[in-house]
């Protein structure tokens, strides 16, 4: 109550006391509905109201009974509840019911409409984890070392600023997979210990963009060559494969390696000359340096195969399983 009259107070400037708990009713409430209600009286620029909190912020049921209290009282119903929905204050305004929440006030009574008077900044909400979150979230996941992520090694590590470190490493934070301690002005994150591996292949997107074909003698303006695809199950699976596939940041392959070379590029393999390339949304080589690492692998690999092939579906499967061993 005490906030609801400083909110009216402070943000309105509105003349507000309140007033003993003396009022009629014209219909008789049920007990247990008026138990389900902290029920006050306070005026409002020289209005009575009525000030409605409910103990349980049950919609449906403050619907029922906000129609039975406006029915049994003779003054004016203000609705105090700190959460409310869009389709709620929606319905209060219909209905000409006057509400007081966490970042709307209505007092129809009073021509009083004001919308987000939240003072609270706006949290950043992510959908979906940005190349650099991704990449930092595989590392820690797969590294044998001490589980502490500085922002100056990690920018160090992936070649980035240390502001874009500190953003991809909020990031992972508000996605609930790093715990934060602060020393001083230092900020250290630490990979949670309960994070579930399932939600995380979820929310990682696949890394790869599209295959080329190249010709073979193409692969010496290559600085470095990183086995994917097939080629890379093979080496963390029993499965044999006797191609090389290999992977590269699109990025990187673009700007650099065909814009100084100047290399023939294919859609389709027609003929044994040409190698397939996988052009990926960020540098593959996370944790070695010639082979994609067991994660990315699977995101690439788990919705793209041949669903018919059993055999590569138990070497993705057993790719899965050795996964969740390296991280447990």
């Amino acid at each position: 109550m005490k906030k609801l009259i400083d909110i009216l107070e402070n943000t309105l400037h509105l003349k507000v006391y309140k007033k003993d708990s003396d009022f009629g009713y014209k219909k008789s409430i049920p007990f247990i509905i008026k138990k389900s209600y902290d029920i006050s009286s306070i005026n409002i620029e020289n209005i009575d109201c009525v000030v409605l909190t409910p103990n349980d912020e049950d919609i449906k049921s403050i619907k029922k009974h906000l129609l039975l209290f406006s029915e049994s009282l003779m003054i004016p119903i203000i609705l105090n509840i700190s959460n409310i929905s869009t389709s709620t204050k929606k319905y209060l305004i219909d209905n000409d019911i006057s509400f007081i929440s966490n970042d709307a006030i209505y007092l129809p009574q009073l021509l009083i409409y004001l919308k987000d008077i939240s003072n609270k900044p706006k949290k950043k909400i992510y959908t979906k984890i940005s190349k650099l979150a991704q990449m930092i979230l595989i590392f820690e996941l797969l590294k044998k070392d001490t589980n502490e992520i500085d922002i100056y090694n990690c920018a160090e590590k992936f070649n980035v600023t240390q502001m874009s470190a500190s953003r991809a490493l909020k990031e992972l934070y508000e996605f609930n997979y790093l715990k934060l301690e602060t020393i001083g002005r230092k900020k250290i994150y630490y990979l949670k210990s309960d994070i579930n591996i399932d939600e995380i292949l979820q929310a990682l997107k696949n890394p790869k963009i599209e295959d080329i074909y190249i010709k073979n003698r193409d692969l010496k303006y290559f600085d470095i060559q990183i086995l994917s695809s097939y080629s890379a199950l093979s080496y963390y699976t029993d499965i044999m494969n006797n191609e090389n596939i290999y992977a590269i940041d699109k990025e990187y392959f673009t700007k650099y390696i065909n814009k100084d070379n100047q290399i023939d590029i294919y859609n389709e393999k027609y003929d044994n000359s040409l190698i397939q390339i996988e052009l990926w949304k960020y540098q593959p080589n996370i944790i070695q340096e010639n082979i994609i690492d067991p994660i990315s692998l699977y995101l690439s690999l788990k919705e793209d195969f041949d669903k018919e092939d059993t055999r590569l579906q138990n070497s993705i499967n057993e790719l899965y399983s050795k996964i969740k061993g390296m991280i447990f």
